[in-house]
């Protein structure tokens, strides 16, 4: 249970670092390279909260 909730503390670190960083690009910098990392982040962010929702929904379930 407790390895569980580092786990999620961890994924919610990600994702907010992940939310952090796709605010940053759009900051100045060459198109593609936004897009580039716009994606990137979206990706990571998409399988964190997938991640945390899992284990959220197994530390409830219980």
């Amino acid at each position: 249970m407790i390895i569980r909730i580092l786990l999620a503390l961890f994924l919610a670190a990600a994702t907010l670092f992940c939310v952090f960083g796709f605010v940053a690009t759009f900051e100045p910098m060459p198109v593609h390279t936004q897009w580039v990392f716009r994606g990137i982040y979206g990706l990571i962010f998409v399988g964190n909260v997938a991640g945390l929702a899992h284990l959220l929904r197994g530390i409830f379930n219980r």
